[in-house]
């Protein structure tokens, strides 16, 4: 009989010891402190990465129906086709003559400035007689300032013109010569001829 009681009373040892390792565990649990933070990737006031303001577009001066620029009116002209623009006299152009148009082009983006530049391709669909275009001379013109004078359309090939800044527009203005052959027999050759040229502008965003 005393060895039955101490077996009882070894297991009740046993059971409590049991249960002071799971109160120990509870405490343990119960006494962990927890926090978090939570930060959303963005512009910082509430926007996310990309869209919202980080659009990208540039326009250039419209046209009426004539071709005519209309100062304070705005195209995309971004097709591969392009818009027509007239250069007054271009129809009549004799040599020694120079005729200019004034292009504006803005950026229409509210963020992003605009690396701005320009190349002098041929019209989609169209052949220029390759004398005469050989005969042209292009003078480009920023906001007042020449950027090339008296070039070939071959080396007016992705001519750097300006940063234009957000929202910001600039004056582009493109003179086109017809040289003086030097003689009247030479100058009369190129009667009836004709190039067709397009203005490409091209614009890359820029952080600054």
């Amino acid at each position: 009989m005393i060895k039955g009681n101490q077996k009882k009373s070894g297991q009740k040892r046993v059971l409590i010891a049991a249960g002071s390792l799971l109160g120990v565990g509870a405490l343990a649990v119960a006494a962990a402190f927890t926090d978090f933070a939570n930060l959303n990737l963005g512009n910082g006031t509430g926007g996310g990465i990309g869209g919202g303001d980080n659009t990208f577009n540039i326009m250039v001066v419209g046209t009426d129906t004539q071709g005519v620029p209309v100062p304070g009116t705005w195209q995309e002209a971004d097709t591969a086709e392009g818009v027509d623009i007239a250069l007054v006299g271009a129809d009549t152009i004799t040599p020694g003559d120079t005729i200019s148009v004034d292009i504006p082009v803005l950026n229409d983006s509210p963020k992003l400035a605009a690396d701005l530049s320009l190349t002098l391709g041929d019209v989609p669909g169209k052949a220029s007689d390759t004398d005469y275009a050989s005969q042209l001379r292009y003078t480009v013109t920023v906001d007042g300032t020449d950027v090339t004078t008296n070039a070939t359309q071959s080396a007016v090939n992705a001519l750097g013109l300006t940063q234009i800044a957000a929202t910001a527009d600039s004056n582009v203005k493109i003179a086109v010569t017809l040289l003086d052959q030097g003689s009247a027999a030479a100058n009369n050759a190129l009667q009836g001829k004709s190039a067709f040229v397009q203005a490409q502008f091209k614009a890359e965003s820029s952080s600054s």
